[in-house]
């Protein structure tokens, strides 16, 4: 009847295509899909009608997606209508259901019959350009062999001259592509990204192509303001392009960072000629209605988007392992080139110039000519100087800034120059526009980011006595008061920076740090009475105070004897030792908090994540070198209390340096006296490998102090009987604690930009009810029973994620230790919860909450068929349950579990919980808990 439908020319149109259309509806079964989808291709191939013809071609397309048995006809169907002798709009059709097509067909290498017609429509140039694009995104996506590339690479200069012509709003798209398959062909080929190639135009060629095209997008934005809402958004894909190509090579990325200065420069050359001076001051009010009238804010908004541009292409230069000589070099240029033009105004020639302190760059000047933490670092004085000079020049911006009242853009550049670790910049501009704002809340948040900012820049003055010398005098001929410098002594500037300098120098320093970041954070609690919770930034404070506190705490004891050596530890006996060990157990548990930290906010930006997880790395590391110097020395005293502890520590670090850095955690195992395999280490619940700029420094740390250790263990072959060895081998580890401290101090330390994001994060609330029938209404079980509950997950503010929550995931647990000293002898209500804040969350409880639910998760998806629902198990005195829900689109899940209480006495006790989800990617992630868990009796009726 569907065939005769179809066919019969007596029925309308609309009814003839509805009858069409119900092919694609035959089902995945394949004698049902092959057999409609033979008469469906009978009809197609003897109609005459074009619109019907259309119909069927989507039709049958949409079934032969479904089923990989008629797929490879519909493909030589559809290549056949290409052809010219087809209607335009049948081949229009055809492209658009190859596309449809183009992910299972791609997913196999492809022929050259198969290549050759969309080849040819990419050729013609008298089709459409939405078709030409089509066929291009089609070839695209193809796996093709050596001789099909061979004829694409044909397109490239054919769409180069097209590009140049007529492509208009697709030529982001062409380059793009074309951009994707120089790439490809280089990594098949294994030719040179920027050599020449006969059948390939080079990497280099892309980029001047891009950089070509931004400059003619800029000229007409400069000549007429009627396409700045065309052009400037292709102005940002075509820059998203070129970082695409910056991140694929080392050598292509400092080109791209050495060619977007020509875009500047051309901003530059096309302005008047008094607009092009060396001074922040703005020019006159006419000369700004010429300049406005000649359309330069969109020079500005230009500038804007190649420093977004620049910041990141130097982010990724140093992922890549760029040296700082080179990165700097090219930065120079691109900030020199910004300071020519005053009329670029305050804000743009501050952001720029605060690129300078990147942490590759003022890390440099640390270490001058000093062996440094990075292989990279090799500069010296002159950088220095270049620093001291770019950060005066950013305080004269901000300043002006300051007289214009233009406080929004001074919130703007104080973020940017956290996040760049230039704290000075940071203070200043957060304390002086503090007083400013006229809200109570925007004003405890000021305060409390100019407090942090002041506890990283007494760190970064001391290291960098020079600049701190150079800002003092130059506050002193400035009419505002800056105070903070001249509070701070300058000292002989050849002192502070060596690695040798002494435990109280640096514990004074920390001592100031520590009272600067209680205060932001005692200021942030402030704001926390106006509605926000500010869980990220407490939390992150909390845990940045405790790790300069617990720093402090080992260089006291170090320095403990006065004279600033290691061996006025051992001066004061096992004391001093056990002191150092309850520090190295600090570390490693604010490492491991730190790790909760991060899975925690499930939206945070991965460069945030880095300098978490590299803080972590920190934690673990001087953990792993001061519980190895108390091993040392207890083993010294016939004391082997230690050894579990450090065990603990070795763990910990190789389970953190697994996919970082495969060689020196193949020495810790070797400390462990184990082989190398994945089941020793304790593996954090970590969801990405950390290979960033900001883990490099560390990283490097913890080679060269994992193959110091590894070399006192050679020297101490019996160190029960070398007791001479052994003191010495004490006393030297007692001193590589105190370098490993000085060189991590020497790390740069940047905001995490999440700190800045004030929004609710993610949260989860737990509602319980009693499974029993009898007693619904409250949490109440009968002495020697087991507590049956009913469980409900509510998540709170759920961000928008690409990829959604599968699954969610609850430990609940109980133990007699939690009686509750309540006056009443009733459980908790259903529906009754009582909300947490911050200072509620116990965090040993969280920390091991959390790593028993992410060994469940994983041994879970380890397995291959799923055996239920164990039974709860009592562990140390304390009963659980693992409970699994699935999320609905409220965000809500729904369980049940029972809670193995039978041996608790008559009385009141707390459950407690926490939970966790996996995402789409199966990315474990950790919730926080926004409500107490309940309380339940156990009594007799």
């Amino acid at each position: 009847m569907l065939p005769r439908i179809v066919a019969s020319s007596e029925l309308s149109s609309t009814l003839r295509a509805a009858g069409a259309n119900v092919f694609a509806k035959m089902g995945y079964f394949s004698p049902n899909a092959v057999n409609g989808y033979k008469i469906g291709l009978k009809l197609l191939l003897n109609s005459s009608d074009e619109d019907l013809s259309v119909s069927l071609l989507l039709s049958l397309s949409k079934l032969a997606y479904k089923s990989s048995s008629i797929l490879p006809d519909q493909v030589e169907v559809l290549l056949s209508f290409l052809s010219q002798e087809k209607p335009l709009h049948q081949q229009s059709t055809a492209l658009r259901c190859l596309r449809l097509l183009s992910s299972p067909v791609c997913s196999h290498p492809v022929g050259l019959l198969t290549v050759k017609p969309l080849l040819k429509i990419v050729h013609d140039t008298k089709l459409p350009i939405s078709m030409q694009c089509d066929a291009l995104q089609i070839l695209h996506k193809m796996h093709m062999p050596g001789d099909v590339m061979r004829e694409f690479s044909k397109v490239l200069t054919i769409l180069d001259n097209a590009n140049q012509s007529n492509i208009e709003s697709n030529r982001v798209l062409v380059i793009s592509i074309l951009a994707d398959v120089l790439i490809k062909n280089s990594r098949k080929t294994g030719t040179e990204l920027d050599g020449n190639c006969d059948s390939f135009p080079s990497l280099t060629w892309i980029i001047s192509t891009i950089i070509g095209q931004i400059i003619s997008l800029v000229k007409q934005l400069l000549d007429s303001n009627r396409y700045w809402d065309v052009a400037l958004p292709e102005v940002r894909r075509l820059l998203a392009v070129l970082l695409f190509v910056a991140g694929e090579h080392l050598v292509q990325g400092v080109i791209v960072l050495d060619r977007i200065r020509l875009v500047i420069d051309y901003l530059v050359n096309h302005l008047p000629e008094k607009a092009i001076v060396s001074t922040v001051t703005a020019p006159t009010g006419q000369e700004m209605d010429h300049f406005r009238a000649k359309n330069f804010g969109t020079s500005l908004k230009i500038a804007n988007q190649v420093h977004k541009f620049s910041v990141a292409c130097i982010q990724n230069l140093i992922e890549l392992g760029a040296s700082a000589a080179e990165v700097l070099d090219k930065v120079k240029m691109l900030v020199d080139c910004v300071h020519r033009c005053s009329l670029f105004g305050s804000y743009v020639q501050a952001v720029y110039s605060i690129q300078v302190h990147s942490s590759v760059f003022w890390g440099c000047a640390v270490n001058k000519s000093k062996q440094g933490c990075s292989p990279n670092r090799q500069l010296g004085d002159s950088d220095c100087d270049l620093l001291i000079k770019h950060e005066i020049f950013t305080l004269e911006c901000v300043m002006e800034m300051l007289k214009e009242k233009n406080f929004w853009q001074l919130y703007t550049t104080g973020k940017f120059a956290a996040g760049q670790g230039a704290w000075v910049t940071a203070k200043f501009i957060f304390e002086q526009i503090a007083s400013k704002v006229q809200s109570e809340s925007s004003s405890c948040w000021l305060k409390s980011l100019a407090q942090h900012a002041q506890c990283e820049m007494r760190i970064q003055l001391f290291l960098l006595p020079k600049l701190r010398c150079s800002l003092a005098e130059w506050s002193l001929t400035k009419e505002i008061p800056i105070l903070y410098f001249r509070n701070i002594s300058c000292g002989s500037v050849d002192q502070g920076v060596s690695v040798q300098v002494c435990g109280e120098s640096y514990g004074e320093v920390l001592v100031e740090a520590h009272n600067s970041i209680r205060s932001s954070a005692e200021t942030l609690d402030c704001v926390v009475k106006f509605g926000n919770s500010f869980y990220f930034q407490r939390w992150f404070l909390a845990l940045r105070m405790l790790v300069l506190t617990t720093v402090y705490d080992v260089l006291k004891v170090l320095g403990s004897s006065g004279s600033g050596h290691a061996e006025g530890s051992l001066a004061h006996g096992l004391s001093s030792v056990q002191q150092i060990t309850q520090c190295s157990f600090r570390l490693t548990r604010l490492a491991q908090e730190l790790d909760l930290l991060y899975i925690s906010f499930i939206n945070m930006d991965t460069k945030s994540s880095n300098i978490i997880l590299a803080l972590a790395l920190s934690c673990s590391l001087l953990a792993f070198t001061s519980g190895t110097a108390a091993s040392f020395a207890t083993v010294h005293a016939n004391d082997n209390s230690n050894l579990h502890l450090n065990r603990m520590s070795i763990e910990d670090l190789a389970g953190r340096l697994w996919l970082i850095d495969p060689d020196t955690c193949s020495i810790l195992f070797q400390l462990l006296d184990v082989s190398l395999g994945i089941d020793h280490p304790h593996v954090q619940p970590r969801n990405q490998k950390l290979e960033s700029g900001e883990v490099r420094d560390i990283t490097s740390i913890c080679h060269d102090v994992v193959s110091r250790v590894d070399g006192f263990r050679n020297e101490l072959k019996d160190p029960v009987d070398n007791v001479e060895a052994l003191l010495k081998v004490t006393v030297e580890s007692f001193q590589l604690l105190l370098n490993t401290i000085v060189k991590w101090l020497q790390i740069p330390f940047k905001l995490p930009m999440y700190f800045l994001k004030t929004r609710p994060c993610l949260v989860s609330e737990l509602f319980t009810s009693n499974a029993d029938a009898t007693n619904q209404n409250e949490l109440i079980v009968q002495p020697g029973c087991d507590l049956s509950l009913n469980l409900c997950i509510q998540l709170k503010n759920l961000p928008d994620l690409p990829t959604p929550i599968s699954k969610l995931y609850c430990i609940v647990y109980s133990s007699t230790s939690f009686a509750e000293s309540s006056p009443t002898s009733r459980g908790t209500k259903t529906g009754q919860i009582q909300r947490v804040d911050f200072k509620d969350w116990h965090m040993d409880d969280m920390v091991q909450a959390n790593e028993k639910l992410f060994h469940h998760v994983r041994d879970r998806a380890n397995k291959t068929t799923d055996r239920g629902r164990k039974r709860p198990r009592v562990e140390e005195g304390v009963v659980q349950s693992v409970v699994q829900f699935e999320v609905n689109n409220r965000g809500q899940g729904f369980s049940s579990c029972v809670l193995g209480v039978s041996g608790f006495p008559e009385g009141c006790y707390r459950i407690k919980w926490h939970s966790c989800c996996v995402d789409g990617r199966g990315r474990y992630w950790s919730l926080l808990p926004s409500n107490s868990g309940p309380v339940f009796t156990v009594c007799r009726s």
